[in-house]
């Protein structure tokens, strides 16, 4: 009989790129008994949804339209009660939660008796995410809300018998050496078909995939197009939904930026003819975000699309390095614009070659297999690194 497995992910969604997703993947294609259990309701996409396959299990939250509302934290709150009383009902040989919201880490402390052995992802860092004000007010009532998160994060890495962390960055933010059982797996994605890297237009062209939120710098995104337009012709492409889209949009039309709105899709074809024409994709975070590693970085990458990028730490470095796009801050963004704006049609082609690469060396699906088969002989035969 093959060993149960529960993957917990309150953002779970059939995508490639989904962390949950590919766990899913990962266990069944190597015998085990996996089931995912997720929220009815759709992070990305604001609104519930069902799933045809009958191994992923839904417990019904409550929708929200903004990233920071309560209706979130009860959204959250409501999960997780509703996960202690699945874990009740059902007992399981290895557990896979991926973290956040860290209240998760509740009832699997309380349910312990229930499964066996525990895996830890650290897919974000919450509350050290929120894009926090100067406001003394806003910061001390965000502190106070994010402590009791923190502290079940803590106890529930503690106890697990293995923690992965989804950048370098985040294992040193939460000091993971100390736990010996612990390692870095970068997002990873399957391999699409190879794009075309051949580019005609001199038009400039810059994609943003992904969740329209509250911590995304699109000040900075405007900023810059409206730099470069003093040189070139710039479009921008849109694929995503989020409560800042209004507010995005309107910004765009009062200052006559070319766009396109696509909506929001997690189709592979869809995305793909869209976004391996453009030549950049704006990977911009707030600079109070505590982000390393975006799935949209990955996403672009995978589809032969180099960054325009504020996140700090692994993919800073990993610009800096490999030569995949550029770096930028949001106090000082002349020198992308001036790079930006003197770019060629060759350099580009260089770029999205490098870029495409760069995604089959670092964040591959092949090599998310390889590091989990390490993970797992680490849980089941104590091989302490």
């Amino acid at each position: 009989m093959s060993e149960k497995v529960l993957i917990i992910s309150n953002f779970h969604e059939n995508s490639p790129i989904s962390r949950s997703n590919m766990a899913y993947n990962y266990y069944r294609e190597n015998g085990y008994d996996a089931i995912v259990l997720c929220s009815s309701f759709s992070h990305s996409l604001k609104e519930f949804r069902e799933f045809d396959n009958a191994d992923i299990v839904t417990l019904k939250t409550l929708p929200y339209s903004s990233s920071l509302s309560l209706a979130r934290i009860a959204s959250y709150v409501i999960f997780s009660f509703r996960l202690y009383k699945f874990l009740g009902r059902n007992s399981f040989d290895l557990v896979y939660v991926n973290l956040p919201p860290n209240g998760v880490g509740l009832p699997l402390l309380m349910r312990k008796t229930r499964f066996k052995r525990l895996i830890v992802d650290v897919i974000d860092l919450w509350p050290e995410a929120l894009p926090i004000s100067n406001g003394y007010i806003k910061k001390s009532m965000l502190y106070v809300s994010g402590i009791i998160p923190r502290i079940i994060r803590s106890r529930i890495i503690g106890y697990a018998d293995y923690c992965i962390a989804e950048s370098h960055y985040f294992y040193n933010k939460l000091d993971l050496a100390i736990h010996r059982n612990s390692g870095v797996i970068h997002i990873k994605k399957p391999a699409l078909l190879e794009p075309n890297f051949n580019v005609v237009s001199d038009e400039l062209s810059i994609v943003y995939l992904g969740n329209i939120g509250n911590i995304y710098d699109f000040v900075s995104l405007l900023k810059i197009i409206k730099g470069v337009r003093e040189k070139r012709k710039v479009l921008l492409h849109i694929i995503g939904l989020g409560p800042a889209l209004d507010e995005l949009l309107a910004s765009l039309n009062k200052e006559n930026v070319d766009y396109i709105y696509h909506g929001a899709s997690f189709e592979e074809d869809f995305k793909y003819k869209i976004i391996t024409k453009c030549w950049f994709g704006f990977n911009g975070y707030k600079s109070n975000t505590e982000v390393a590693l975006s799935y949209k970085s990955v996403d672009y990458l995978s589809y032969g699309v180099p960054l325009i990028n504020s996140a700090k730490e692994d993919t800073k470095k990993l610009i800096d390095l490999e030569g995949i796009g550029y770096n930028y801050h949001a106090e000082s963004i002349e020198a992308i614009i001036d790079d930006l704006s003197r770019i060629g049609l060759d350099d580009i082609r260089v770029l999205k070659k490098r870029s495409y690469d760069v995604f089959r060396k670092c964040f591959s699906e092949e090599s998310y297999r390889v590091d989990m088969s390490s993970v797992m002989k680490k849980v089941y035969y104590k091989e302490l690194s």
